[in-house]
């Protein structure tokens, strides 16, 4: 496993010496996607400041992931507390993509997915992530989009590409309408597909739209609606549920921004032959600060989210609320907690014992040491909604240190420590009330 991965850090390491650097003026800030925009001239490759894998109207693409982790106390096979043992794996993500872009209103687009994990349990599968046809009114108030695609929208509180493993795509249709420049809504539908999706299958149809009022004040509103079925990243069993949620972003000031997401869930829940009606709800508020300390840029956070839990009782209602899928940073970094609706251990029978629904009160930050050195720490804290009589709702405290070096503006090196304090639940659920341990070194390149 060792051997693999030097193999594989070297040939990343080696790609990013050959890369072009982005001068100066192109350069945004630290965070800012630097993808190149589609309806860019395509004159000749070679010119300074033009991205060398761009031949006129064909762009090369190619993003790769690699990642040794380690953890004790845990287990990467299902992602559940395992007081004794200890697990490390090598993870590795690549995707070659290559994009046709004749006109400035028609994209085609392939990419390709290599994903894999050598530990007890060796994974490696080779399919197509993404691969559809994009075109568009000149006037670029209509566009529409058919293919295999991610969907990925707002904050990915609901909604996201589950960016840290194997991704997320659909076999999908979207039609997006831009009336004007401060509007734009986007109507889908699609299906999961299983293998990019950490096993999730089912549909998943939806509107969602955007206005921005000001500068400083953006708003969303949109509908989900998910057939669900259940996967690595998600709880849905049997469920047909309907998510109806606003989202409102703002700035108060130069140093502070707000978020606002609530969430209510329904629709109805398949249990042992019984329908339940659903009826949930989540959401979270985020608070970012900017103190702009002198020379060393740094951005500070403090957050609460909120899922409705479940008591498993004869109510004939359903109340714990789930994410369609997890790529939210609210919920720490260890994957100890998956999502909003909780946390299940397993006592030494092998019984089940859930915690359902959360609340989860964050705080942290980071600093920039350097324009390539990021440091940040936070904090997360959860609390169970409901759980079985005599069962603690203390479900423990994730803490998170990540250390980012941008070797170039196409490669980042990144290292964590993490520790998951656990709290009561666990000790009264499986008698054992160890911590959990996890650390990685991960390689991150995007031409």
């Amino acid at each position: 496993m060792l051997k693999k991965m030097l193999v594989l850090l070297s040939v990343l390491l080696m790609a990013a010496g050959t890369a072009v650097a982005v001068p100066e003026s192109q350069k945004g800030e630290k965070g800012v996607s630097h993808a190149v925009h589609h309806h860019e001239g395509h004159s000749g490759a070679n010119e300074e400041g033009k991205d060398p894998l761009q031949f006129g109207p064909l762009k090369l693409g190619f993003d790769a992931m690699v990642r040794g982790e380690s953890t004790n106390n845990f287990n990467f096979t299902d992602f559940t507390f395992t007081p004794e043992n200890n697990d490390n794996r090598l993870l590795i993500r690549v995707r070659p993509s290559l994009t046709f872009t004749p006109t400035g209103y028609l994209i085609a687009k392939v990419e390709g997915q290599w994903y894999a994990f050598y530990n007890d349990t060796n994974f490696d599968k080779v399919r197509l992530y993404q691969g559809y046809l994009e075109g568009g009114l000149p006037n670029k108030k209509a566009t529409l989009k058919a293919g295999r695609q991610e969907l990925v929208y707002g904050s990915t509180f609901m909604l996201g590409a589950d960016t840290f493993f194997d991704g997320l795509s659909f076999d999908a249709v979207k039609l997006t309408l831009k009336p004007m420049e401060s509007l734009s809504t986007d109507f889908f539908a699609g299906k999961y597909t299983k293998d990019n999706s950490g096993g999730i299958t089912g549909e998943l149809y939806g509107i969602y739209g955007n206005y921005t009022l000001s500068e400083d004040l953006e708003i969303d509103l949109y509908g989900l609606f998910e057939t669900g079925g259940e996967g690595l990243t998600h709880e849905g069993k049997d469920e047909r549920t309907y998510s109806v949620g606003a989202r409102l972003t703002s700035k108060l000031g130069k140093l502070l921004a707000i978020e606002v997401e609530p969430v209510y869930q329904f629709g109805r829940h398949i249990e042992d032959s019984f329908h339940h009606d659903i009826s949930a709800f989540g959401g979270h508020v985020d608070l970012t600060i900017d103190p702009a300390l002198g020379r060393y840029p740094s951005k500070g956070f403090l957050s609460y989210a909120f899922g409705s839990g479940d008591s498993d009782s004869a109510e004939g209602k359903f109340s714990e609320f789930h994410n369609p899928n997890n790529d939210t940073p609210l919920i720490g970094d260890m994957s100890v907690i998956g999502d909003l609706s909780g946390v299940t251990a397993v006592d030494a029978g092998g019984n089940e014992v859930h915690a359902s629904g959360l609340h989860v009160f964050t705080a942290g930050g980071g600093v920039d040491v350097t324009d390539k050195f990021n440091i940040s720490l936070d904090g997360h804290y959860f609390r169970a909604v409901k759980t079985p009589a005599g069962i603690s709702k203390d479900v423990g405290f994730e803490t998170n240190l990540i250390l980012t070096y941008k070797l170039t503006e196409q490669v980042c090196l990144f290292a964590s420590a993490n520790r998951y304090f656990t709290g009561k639940f666990f000790k009264d659920a499986t008698g054992s009330g160890k911590d959990i341990n996890y650390g990685y070194l991960q390689v991150q390149a995007t031409f």
